[in-house]
């Protein structure tokens, strides 16, 4: 049973090892592609021709993007803004409907903005932003201990309540819930390429880790180390220093576990090598095991050294039971 968890254990610390590279990979690939933004701009595009019927796909994606464009939402390089607050999206709203600010939105979906509010009950968005700005300036004064939040909120309210604004505020959390559920299974997904990627770059073969694992002893021991110094120097995996990875890193090469082929032709030549070589199937298996995540690989970790543990102590248990057992026998006179 100690074997058993001692190759389990080894197959872990890989994992986890590897997933970091998933997982910096993903964040690099998303943060390019600026994904949560482009999921955003898509969901108030939704929710603006929700809260206006008649407004045409196109017009209202355009509207999205002039709010997720504005200065004080956009994201650093000019990119979609990936965060937007309920009455941060009607106060952009209002503002570009008005016609105020630094990027004006064009004619044609300005115009259809503008219907869009006066079919809502906001026949005048200058003056309702400016009412809005006197009910701030009031509730500063005369409620200082109220969060900007809610201030801001109370303005809204206050200063363009209408079936417009009811009927953003209504449908805002499910707006924001759904874009949060697409841009996760969308992260999956490249999460999963990353990992597929690496997995055969490296040739991370998942049964060929475990048949390794199971006819070395020496190996097993020396991976049971690195998974106690991931537990102990730190409570969490993603907090490890840059040199302790590293080290980790450099003791799995060492080991030969995982690889990285100087040029195209040695890795061609590895998948037919003599003696055990990666398996396509095996690699496939170890790109969804990436796919799993850092954190559920660091989680297991911590499972099977507590599980190890108990074992561990059972073994000396049944040891020290066994060798009382045959000193007391051995004690015993003869009759």
């Amino acid at each position: 049973m100690l074997k058993t968890v001692d190759i389990l254990i080894g197959v872990t610390v890989v994992m986890l090892l590897a997933s970091l590279i998933v997982t910096v990979l993903t964040q690099f690939v998303t943060s390019v592609w600026n994904s949560r933004g482009r999921h955003l701009l898509r969901g108030v595009t939704d929710l603006l021709q929700q809260v206006a019927p008649g407004m045409q796909r196109d017009v209202a994606s355009r509207i999205a993007a002039a709010v997720l464009s504005h200065p004080l939402i956009r994201a650093v390089g000019g990119r979609y803004g990936d965060v937007i607050q309920r009455n941060e999206l009607t106060g952009v709203l209002l503002e570009l409907a008005a016609g105020s600010g630094a990027h004006p939105l064009e004619n044609t979906a300005r115009d259809h903005l503008l219907k869009a509010l006066q079919d809502g009950g906001i026949q005048d968005p200058a003056a309702a932003l400016r009412k809005m700005t006197d009910v701030l300036l009031e509730l500063e004064t005369s409620h200082p201990e109220l969060s900007a939040n809610l201030k801001h909120n109370i303005a809204l309210l206050e200063g363009a309540k209408s079936a417009f604004v009811a009927r953003v505020n209504a449908w805002f959390d499910q707006t924001i819930d759904r874009v949060s559920d697409r841009f996760t299974f969308t992260t999956r997904g490249v999460t999963f390429v990353m990992g597929l990627l690496l997995a055969f770059a490296i040739q991370l073969d998942t049964p060929l880790l475990v048949n390794r694992l199971g006819t070395d002893p020496q190996l097993r021991a020396t991976m049971v180390q690195q998974a106690v110094a991931i537990d102990v120097q730190q409570h969490r995996f993603d907090q490890m220093q840059p040199q302790q990875r590293q080290q980790m890193f450099d003791a799995l090469a060492s080991a030969e576990l995982v690889s990285v082929p100087a040029d195209f032709a040695e890795w061609k030549a590895n998948w037919s090598g003599k003696g055990p070589h990666p398996n396509p199937t095996g690699v496939l298996l170890s790109a969804i095991l990436l796919s799993f995540g850092a954190p559920f690989w660091y989680n297991a970790l911590k499972n099977l050294l507590q599980l190890r543990s108990i074992l561990t102590q059972k073994d000396d248990q049944q040891r020290a039971e066994r060798q009382n057992s045959g000193s007391t026998q051995g004690s015993t006179p003869p009759a």
